[in-house]
């Protein structure tokens, strides 16, 4: 059985090998909000598999998105509730004007 040490040690030389093939891009920690509470306390966490991501940072709901790839979705994630509003020919005119962004997105896990 394999241990988070060692899956934490193969993650790592994964990060370090994206580094080194697109270093251009910023390493972000993307972790999902849902499992991080907010109560200024200190958390372990455990790092998990890497990968290059595409994100933006979205004023409307204050905080970082990340692309879909399908025009509804990127435009809800960004704009917001507006979105919802908008005909098909308007989403993909507004999903194109996204700046999204390609990073090294590191995830990481709440144990």
């Amino acid at each position: 059985m394999k241990k988070d040490s060692d899956s934490n040690r193969e993650n790592l030389k994964e990060v370090w090998k994206l580094c080194l093939e697109n270093p251009t891009f910023r390493v972000i920690a993307w972790i999902d909000s849902d499992e991080i509470s907010d109560d200024y306390a200190w958390y372990e966490g455990s790092i998990l598999h890497p990968a290059i991501l595409s994100i933006a940072w979205s004023d409307a709901n204050k905080c970082n998105v990340c692309r879909e790839y399908d025009a509804y979705e990127d435009c809800y994630a960004y704009y917001g509730d507006d979105a919802d509003d908008w005909p098909a020919d308007e989403l993909e005119k507004k999903a194109a004007e996204i700046p999204w962004e390609e990073v090294i997105a590191v995830r990481v896990s709440a144990c």
